[in-house]
């Protein structure tokens, strides 16, 4: 049997091969404007897989490049307040220094005194600083919490974030983390004896006995009301002085008599306590204007001297007061804590730096394997290109020519 052949199918068949041929110019198009091979799974499935793993390579890769970057502007940011936190710190240590002189007035000590709060109000808005996004650098995990409060005004100080600590991820496995807390900063501080202390209340103590004139030792101050009574007592640095004018009992050791039987001035009590403590490296002075028992540590250093006090005659006392040696030593302290937090942010930095030059190599790398599975190779695809234009341009022209049969032409 003989097949027919209609003039639609014929006009069908020509008009498909048409399609077919623009169809593939249009791919080949798409790829050499794209540079791409692979512009739906369906040109390659197995090759899109491997550039759907490479893409998410890539863009994990690239986060990690935003985490340095991030990590990179907080911890320089906290060097340059760290820095200025050293500056002023070392400025109150100068001024310690010549505050301290014998050649100053009361008047030059309260000038001193006056830039040295106005230093301590600098480093308490230094600790609160932020970030770009506005996150305190120092409040550990509470960035919105402000981290110090406090003033020279009242002489107060506290920490109000935690002791957090926040980790960035750099790389596939390592992390880097991008703050000090305040607390480890400035205020898990010790003295030589081992005692809590935080740089904001070591400032706000020199600052004030410079104000106040006190002196560059260790002392305390009493002021008397009358001269002591009959079986009260003191005890200077762990030994007791218990104040006898014969009546009662005798005094049981271990402790030391002071005779005020024929005492009848402070100048008289003054004078007994120091024949009673001249062994027990400290002395005594009255200020006969103000009827004022001064007790001061022959030794530099604070915990030279220690009093505790049990007199009804006296109107008021002092706490000891904390001399410059152990001011500056306190100072130093304090600056070391800086210094090895700042030591801690560079090799940080260092750690950042490095970790960038890793994940651009392991980029590069990523990106040249997917360009091998993903590219396209462009000779090849402006030759390809040229042949299906001259495809589609026979299937053209043959459409033209089966059109333009038919018998009616040979009759």
């Amino acid at each position: 049997m003989v097949d027919r052949i209609s003039t639609s199918l014929a006009q069908q068949l020509g008009i498909n091969a048409i399609m077919f041929q623009q169809a593939q110019v249009n791919q080949a198009q798409q790829q050499i404007s794209l540079g791409k091979r692979i512009l739906t799974p369906s040109d390659d499935p197995s090759g899109a897989a491997q550039v759907l793993d490479f893409n998410q390579s890539i863009s994990r890769i690239t986060q990690f490049q935003t985490n340095i970057n991030y990590a990179e502007n907080r911890l320089s940011l906290s060097d340059t307040t760290l820095q200025s936190v050293t500056n002023s710190l070392h400025r109150v240590r100068e001024l310690a220094v010549q505050g301290y002189n014998d050649t100053n007035t009361a008047a030059d000590r309260q000038s001193i005194a006056n830039e040295m709060f106005q230093r301590l109000d600098e480093m308490v808005a230094l600790a609160n600083t932020k970030d770009a996004n506005g996150d305190y650098l120092y409040s550990g995990f509470k960035g919105q919490t402000q981290a110090v409060t406090g003033s020279a005004a009242t002489g107060v100080f506290s920490f109000q974030g935690d002791q957090g600590q926040r980790l960035i991820q750099i790389g596939e496995n390592r992390t880097v983390s991008d703050n000090n807390s305040g607390a480890e900063l400035f205020f898990n501080l010790q003295d030589k004896n081992g005692n809590a202390e935080d740089v904001f209340t070591t400032l706000y103590s020199l600052a004030t006995d410079l104000a106040t004139n006190r002196p560059a030792v260790e002392e305390t101050e009493l002021t008397f009301n009358s001269v002591p009574l009959d079986a009260q007592s003191m005890t200077i640095n762990g030994i007791n002085y218990e104040f006898d004018d014969g009546t009662g009992p005798a005094i049981a050791p271990p402790s030391i008599a002071v005779d005020i039987s024929a005492a009848v001035t402070g100048d008289d009590v003054a004078a007994l306590l120091n024949a009673a403590v001249a062994s027990n490296d400290s002395t005594v002075d009255l200020d006969q204007t103000n009827n004022t028992l001064r007790i001061i540590a022959n030794t530099p250093g604070e915990g030279e001297l220690a009093i505790d006090v049990s007199l009804t005659s006296a109107a008021s006392a002092t706490n000891v007061s904390i001399p410059l040696y152990d001011h500056l030593d306190q100072l130093d302290t304090a600056l070391n804590r800086v210094l090895d937090v700042r030591s801690q942010i560079g090799a940080r930095l260092n750690a950042l730096d490095s970790q960038q030059e890793t994940n651009q190599d392991f980029l590069l790398n990523l990106q040249s394997a997917k360009s091998q599975v993903e590219d396209l190779d462009m000779a090849e695809a402006i030759s390809r290109f040229n042949l299906q234009i001259v495809s589609l341009q026979a299937a053209q022209q043959s459409f033209v020519k089966v059109q333009n049969l038919s018998l009616f032409n040979l009759l």
